[in-house]
């Protein structure tokens, strides 16, 4: 892992795997805190590292002192359940040939709802009170020694480079409790002045990567920055159209912008490019219903559920529209 004054949650994150591991690798880049003094509880190997505003670099530099079969990366605020332990055991010692990683799911707590958020229903002591969780798979566990790495200076993955090798990863049933969100205001506002930075640095690096577009659009976007997050949306879509829903993000900036015409020309291009995924459908129908268009709402809604028929967002917009059409 890197850290950087990571004293809050460090100790119980290698508490959490120290069954499982035979060597800790600590690339520490600047702690001012206790963080170095815990890592030595654990006998970790730490390596200083001057930051250059490259997660990738400094995560990689923590590989070259890797010396085992396999390697598992995590953040100094996650935590694996002891009941997962065994998975992450079973996984490396039944590895078919063809797979050299494994995805987990990191679930990132929070307490007020927003989008993509799923409900926390988890009975592990340390979660079980947060509300909510945004959940994403990203390799974690993998092989040592093919020369894999990470790469993008924010947002860092190492499934590029195993796809760039012909390699292979599948999904494990592991869950990685992330706590990052929860931390000190100050701590997160500077992070997000950090991530901003270099996610501005990146783009002007490599102006024409559909990625490095979308992530500074959504950086604007969270700072209510609309005409900045458009910019860069458009030109993501006009690199890369059937790139992860972007048609729908432009429409969603529109819908906040109170343009339902535009919203409307939007997700159906998103839906033009993602036809087998109902979300951008689901919201043409919600727009619809807004300006009392349920008939419409009503025939998009029916195509969908004879794909999806058991998505519940797709049912409970489809309740609504029989509501109204009712009346």
């Amino acid at each position: 892992m890197i850290t950087k004054n990571e004293e809050k949650f460090l100790e119980l994150c290698l508490n959490s795997v120290k069954s499982i591991v035979d060597e800790i690798i600590i690339v520490d880049t600047g702690s001012t805190d206790k963080t170095k003094e815990i890592a030595k509880k654990f006998n970790a190997k730490i390596i200083d590292f001057k930051w250059i505003d490259d997660f990738s670099a400094a995560k990689n530099e923590s590989l070259k002192h890797a010396t085992r079969d396999w390697v598992l990366v995590l953040d100094a605020d996650e935590v694996i359940e002891k009941k997962d332990l065994d998975k992450i055991k079973n996984a490396i010692e039944n590895s078919e040939k063809d797979f050299v990683g494994f995805s987990l799911e990191q679930r990132s707590y929070i307490n007020n709802f927003f989008e993509g958020a799923v409900k926390n229903n988890s009975d592990f002591e340390l979660v079980k009170n947060y509300l909510f969780y945004i959940p994403h798979h990203l390799v974690r566990l993998f092989k040592n020694s093919l020369g894999l790495y990470f790469k993008h200076r924010v947002h860092e993955l190492i499934e590029d480079s195993i796809i760039e090798k012909n390699l292979k990863y599948r999904k494990i049933d592991v869950v990685l409790h992330h706590f990052g969100s929860l931390k000190d205001v100050n701590l997160i506002s500077n992070k997000t002045e950090q991530y901003s930075k270099i996610i501005l640095k990146q783009l002007e690096e490599n102006p024409d990567i559909a990625r490095y577009n979308y992530q500074a659009a959504r950086m604007h976007l969270g700072k209510s920055d609309f005409s900045n997050a458009l910019k860069y949306f458009e030109k993501t879509a006009k690199l890369s159209p059937n790139y992860k829903l972007v048609f729908s993000e432009i429409a969603k900036i529109y819908l906040q912008m109170n343009d339902k015409n535009r919203a409307i020309e939007y997700f159906k291009k998103s839906m033009k490019h993602n036809p087998e995924n109902p979300s951008p459908a689901n919201n043409l129908a919600v727009v619809y219903m807004s300006i009392g268009k349920f008939e419409q709402a009503k025939k998009i809604l029916e195509e969908q559920l004879k794909k999806h028929p058991d998505n519940k967002a797709l049912k409970y917009n489809y309740e609504k529209v029989l509501e109204n059409l009712e009346k």
